[in-house]
């Protein structure tokens, strides 16, 4: 693929002299053309994703909040922790970003003080410990402030790990159901508990959780990723199959997420919020490898606001190239629901430190490495396809969570990233 210059216009340099961050770059287009390239952090692409209703979000996971929310064995000082939080947020506005994916409940816990699961240990320091204050409200306050949307994150299905739960010595329905020993709660492979789909009263906590968030947050919508039923180890629900009634072990698995997914839908309608899911982005394993019934849930009303697939894939990947996966991503999408991508920073760190994409075949292992505008023409794509926007894979890609610095070993793609398109 030639790759094209694109000469800087006299109006794009006063441009440039006038905000200081507006200025067209070298990069390249999955398909023939030229384009118009801004920086993320450009009052061009501010002005252009307002008028357009482009989603530009980012994911701050549990790993990001945890040095923010805890000071070595306690919780933050309060005004410690605001101070920090308002430099994350300052970050995310000056940069372009419209929209926050905070995670709030990683592990069969909560990032606040809840009545249904014990507080988390990034927050509290241990499974069921207490907190101080709200951190979670004053994240949200000082978001709102800034004029970004904000979604609670969920993990729905994945739990702590056993000696967590064992060492909980609080009340809550998840510590009965591991002591009873009944099956609602399965032990991985990986160390970690999880809640059985198959079990209607699963559904019913998950759900009752997405209440709860709503009825405490002005939250702006529900949000739950890739953790369906687990992928790296065999999940052992064979009584439960056998008294399904089911006789396709894929059916009965992609009716249970479906009874979930479908909840979390009307949990976050009934509160006049709205849902989406992030799958994995390799949408040809997800109806058998996660069970995950993505063509229903881009087909039918009724299931997710939005669809947001993780293509953490370069455009060298040989088993799921960028553009090919994003092609039938946008084929899939039915019913209305807004297509939004998410892409990988963190692949971005990871090649910077000379780290091979194990999973992307010979020709695209050092892709990451030796190429810094794989997201840049990521975000062309994505822009050309017709999705609605983006998310980016994770805050602490980018920046330092206590300092607030920009991460060196990202500078030269996130220099590349594209801000708005033309042509």
């Amino acid at each position: 693929m030639k790759r094209k210059i694109l000469v800087l216009s006299l109006a794009a340099a006063c441009l440039m002299c006038s905000c200081g961050s507006i200025e067209r770059v070298e990069t390249a287009r999955p398909e023939s053309g030229t384009y118009t390239v801004y920086y993320l952090g450009s009052a061009a692409f501010a002005g252009r994703a307002r008028a357009n209703g482009e989603l530009r979000g980012i994911w701050v996971s549990q790993f990001d909040m945890h040095p923010v929310c805890r000071d070595g064995c306690r919780q933050r000082d309060e005004n410690d922790y605001r101070e920090k939080v308002r430099a994350m947020l300052d970050n995310l506005v000056r940069d372009g970003f419209n929209t926050v994916f905070l995670q709030v409940r990683p592990n069969g816990d909560s990032m606040y003080e809840s009545e249904i699961y014990p507080c988390s240990k990034y927050i509290a320091g241990y499974y069921g410990g207490s907190l101080d204050y709200d951190a979670v409200g004053i994240f949200l306050t000082n978001a709102k402030e800034r004029g970004l949307s904000v979604h609670a994150w969920i993990n729905p299905y994945r739990l702590c790990t056993k000696s967590d739960m064992e060492n909980y010595e609080g009340g809550c329905v998840l510590k009965k159901w591991y002591a009873d020993r009944g099956g609602r709660i399965k032990e991985g492979e990986d160390g970690l508990l999880y809640l059985d789909p198959s079990y209607p009263e699963a559904t019913r906590l998950i759900a009752a959780g997405a209440d709860e968030i709503l009825d405490k947050y002005d939250f702006d919508g529900i949000h739950i990723d890739d953790y369906f039923y687990p992928t790296e180890f065999e999940f052992h629900d064979e009584r439960e199959f056998a008294q399904s009634g089911y006789s396709d072990l894929g059916e009965f698995r992609r009716a249970n997420v479906n009874r979930t997914v479908k909840a979390l839908y009307e949990a976050a309608h009934s509160h006049g919020k709205i849902f989406g899911v992030a799958p994995s982005g390799n949408i040809y394993s997800l109806e058998n490898g996660w069970y995950a019934d993505i063509y229903r849930w881009c087909g039918e009303s009724g299931f997710a606001d939005y669809i947001m697939p993780q293509l953490y894939f370069g455009f060298e990947n040989a088993c799921c190239p960028f553009a090919s996966v994003l092609s039938d991503w946008c084929a899939a999408m039915q019913n209305g629901a807004k297509l939004y991508i998410g892409l990988s920073a963190a692949k971005c760190v990871m090649g910077s430190e000379g780290k091979p994409d194990i999973y992307a075949g010979e020709a695209g292992k050092y892709e990451w490495r030796d190429r810094k505008d794989v997201i840049a023409r990521s975000l062309a794509a994505v822009k050309s396809s017709g999705a609605n926007g983006f998310c980016l894979f994770t805050y602490s890609s980018l920046y330092d969570p206590l300092t607030g610095e920009e991460n060196p070993l990202i500078a030269a793609e996130k220099k590349a990233f594209v801000g708005a398109i033309s042509g």
